[in-house]
């Protein structure tokens, strides 16, 4: 799997040419309309499959990232798929097809969901992200928040491959069955008192610098023509899937 500061950029489709903020909020809106379209009829599958197959060849992320977000997700929704045997055999579902289809559509949603939110990042180096958050209209306070979990989030991933390449390096995976173990029982200790001892130093250095996580003069969020059209589009497209759902519930 790669590094989670790897995630970010590497996106070439057409989206990269947007302003970085509108980048995060047509993701979310895509987003949106794919977790709550209707897929029990033919028209909110269509939303569904449009939706989220234009947002990918948008985003145009590698396709080393792709495959293994595709993997990644599928192996984490496929389980869903071993509550149908018991809703058959329990009598909650009549047929096996009324079994399959609540376990599909949250898998199909889950895989969809993390492919978006993957195609988002990869639009977006990490060098840009504080800003496109920056711009957004949030309180100053939720954006410094979210930037020092994305940022410190990539610097425990770094530091935990570290680790890892060090102990491999070592010879620890050819090593005995005893010598691991031991190993494995002592990396945990070890993996925190690192990460604790590298968020406290960030910390101070923050404090002594009076930062607060955020750039002091963040630009306005200004749209061109083709930023407006985006959004227009992904706000339509989740407009469309609220109403598909509000019909169904009607």
């Amino acid at each position: 799997m790669i590094a989670f500061s790897e995630a970010f950029g590497g996106g070439n489709g057409a989206a990269r040419r947007l302003a970085p903020a509108v980048r995060l909020l047509c993701g979310a809106w895509v987003f949106v309309c794919c977790a709550v379209v209707p897929l029990g009829s033919p028209a909110g599958i269509a939303l569904f499959v449009v939706a989220w197959l234009a947002w990918l060849f948008g985003c145009a992320m590698p396709p080393r990232r792709l495959t293994l977000s595709l993997g990644f997700a599928i192996c984490l929704f496929a389980p869903l798929l071993l509550l149908a045997p018991v809703a058959h055999w329990n009598g909650s579902a009549a047929t096996w097809t009324e079994a399959l289809r609540a376990p599909l559509c949250v898998g199909v949603r889950g895989v969809a969901g993390v492919t978006i939110g993957v195609g988002a990042l990869s639009l977006l180096p990490l060098t840009e992200f504080t800003d496109a958050v920056a711009a957004l209209p949030l309180p100053r306070t939720v954006t410094s928040l979210l930037v020092q979990i994305v940022h410190q989030a990539a610097l425990l991933t770094d530091e935990t491959r570290r680790m890892a390449d060090a102990m491999r390096v070592r010879g620890v995976a050819s090593a005995r069955l005893a010598v691991r173990v031991r190993v494995v029982t002592a990396f945990p200790a070890s993996w925190l008192t690192r990460l604790a001892l590298r968020a406290a130093r960030a910390g101070d250095a923050m404090e002594v610098r009076g930062f607060d996580g955020l750039p002091p003069n963040v630009p306005p969020l200004t749209f061109s023509r083709s930023d407006w059209l985006a959004l227009t589009v992904t706000t339509l497209l989740a407009v469309g899937a609220l109403a598909l759902r509000w019909r169904g519930c009607a």
